[in-house]
């Protein structure tokens, strides 16, 4: 097996970081080793870590590399070693540019998807402000007297406050299921 691939899907970053003197937080983030951090700003996702200030990216390979000064298959040796996984480590070791290829295809649509999660909160929150706003407009002054637009917007920002509630705190597969959601329904409306 490739031991490249090997150590970045069974060797835990975490754990990693932790072993070689990294102070992770309860919300699992540290400081980040790519600039001078004051906050912790780097978090672990994935079995990868990513910085939120300096948007540096990196597998537990690339964080070791950072943190001593290695090149990639040095990082491989001393991981190998240090965790004694008892990798065979060849000389003439070529990567496999399929495999590595696949690997960043899927970090692209993990990041893609991010993104995508990011500017459809904001979408969502400028709506949500938009329905209380007419909740606080339209909102009656004795209970016989309920407009229809203040009915409309109590149940359109209760909608809306849910799917921003699934894009902050909600599971990959929720959130997915609501771009399948978005998606489905924007295709629907170019039709």
């Amino acid at each position: 097996m490739d031991p490249f691939e090997y150590i970045r899907e069974n060797v835990n970053i975490i754990e990693l970081s932790q072993y070689y003197g990294m102070e992770i937080d309860r919300h699992n983030k540290t400081l980040c080793p790519w600039h001078s951090d004051t906050h912790a700003s780097l978090s672990f996702k994935f079995n990868r870590c990513k910085c939120f200030a300096c948007n540096a990216s990196a597998s537990n390979i690339d964080l070791v590399c950072q943190l001593f000064g290695l090149e990639p298959l040095q990082a491989v040796s001393k991981i190998n070693t240090d965790f004694g996984l008892g990798l065979d480590l060849q000389e003439d070791y070529k990567p496999d540019m399929t495999e590595i290829q696949k690997r960043q295809h899927a970090r692209d649509l993990e990041k893609a998807f991010d993104s995508w999660v990011d500017r459809t909160y904001s979408e969502y929150a400028q709506i949500a402000r938009k329905y209380w706003s007419d909740i606080m407009k339209y909102r009656p002054a004795m209970e016989e007297d309920f407009k229809p637009e203040y009915v409309e917007a109590i149940h359109k920002w209760e909608v809306i406050n849910y799917k921003l509630d699934l894009l902050l705190n909600g599971s990959t597969k929720e959130k997915m299921a609501l771009f399948r959601e978005k998606t489905d329904r924007e295709r629907g409306e170019a039709s």
